[in-house]
């Protein structure tokens, strides 16, 4: 039989080779884009509060771990489940799971649970969704930045030109607040907010658009990232960054519903991608793709990407859990 509990002091020096298992495994298992926390920061987080963490005991010693944060008001977000080996492994996480729902069930009344259920953690979907989880599959989306024949191909794709009264420019911190209402606007009524309750709120917004701009999310590039201008008014926008070694990605393209349509937004993903392109081959940034999420059921997004010269490279349900005081 196996036990959940929340990680208490007592198991601080034991528990580190469970996790430092995870730390070596996180991105060719879990897809990390970003390296964990070191073990020691880790303890540190778990002891300010900042993060959660449940423990699988086998026999008193930790087999296994869920870690989570309980830092945002409306939503949990569930990091990483993750067990010693492979035998019983589904067995394991349902019960930490069920430790984590018991333990969060009073938050849980007004915060949703957010859990991106990447690499092999796809393989408990099933088992999470007896547990009351719901799911959005969202598709990453691979430029290979380094393929010649990517890039000569990206290089004779005709895009629309602007229409008159638009036009496109790099991001300054001057456009910051109309790139929040934008991103409001833009993403009020979308999927996101079944995981990201941030969006339904201007405040929520501009938490995510801060972290973005000041490199949380990953290495900001303004001078790669654009901003759409209708008659001088902030219309859209396409964010870049680095989120790994190795890797770029636009964590962000948004558009007033208004101006949806013109094909501006595949005109500032076009900016994005070839000023990215320019930095890589000056030897500023040293990358080996491109990458981005979409809703697999946003058609026209996913369409959008391939067209620009993305390709497929895997898909992954993106798990919730419903706040249970509605």
């Amino acid at each position: 039989m196996y036990q959940a509990q929340v990680l208490d002091e007592k198991y601080f020096k034991i528990f580190g080779g469970v996790y430092n298992d995870f730390r070596k495994k996180c991105r060719q298992d879990y897809k990390f884009e970003l390296d964990p926390l070191e073990y020691n920061d880790f303890v540190e987080y778990f002891a300010k509060g900042l993060l959660g963490c449940i423990l699988l005991l086998e026999d008193d010693i930790p087999t296994g771990f869920l870690a989570y944060s309980p830092a945002l008001e409306d939503a949990i977000e569930l990091y990483v489940i993750h067990c010693l080996g492979n035998e019983n492994i589904s067995e394991k996480k349902v019960c930490l799971l069920q430790k984590f729902l018991e333990v969060t069930k009073e938050k849980r009344q007004k915060a949703l649970v957010s859990y991106p259920m990447l690499g092999t953690q796809t393989a408990f979907k099933d088992k999470a969704a007896k547990l009351g989880f719901k799911f959005i599959d969202l598709s990453v989306l691979v430029f290979d930045i380094n393929d010649k024949k990517v890039l000569k191909e990206f290089e004779q794709i005709k895009f629309t030109d602007l229409p008159i009264g638009y036009k496109c420019t790099p991001y300054r911190d001057v456009y910051f607040d109309e790139v929040v209402n934008v991103a409001y606007e833009a993403f009020k009524d979308s999927s996101d907010l079944n995981f990201d309750p941030r969006f339904k709120t201007i405040e929520g917004v501009r938490d995510i658009i801060e972290k973005i701009t000041n490199s949380i999310y990953g290495k900001f590039l303004p001078q790669c990232s654009k901003v759409l201008l209708a008659e001088s008014q902030v219309a859209g926008f396409a964010f870049a960054n680095i989120t790994g070694d190795y890797i770029g990605n636009i964590p962000l393209v948004g558009i007033i519903p208004e101006h949806r349509g013109l094909n501006l937004s595949k005109v500032m993903l076009k900016g994005v991608l070839e000023d990215v392109i320019k930095l890589n081959k000056s030897g500023f940034v040293n990358l080996q793709e491109v990458n981005v999420s979409a809703d697999t059921a946003n058609e026209s997004a996913c369409k959008m990407y391939l067209h620009t010269g993305f390709r497929e490279s895997y898909t992954y349900p993106q798990a919730y859990l419903p706040k249970t005081g509605g």
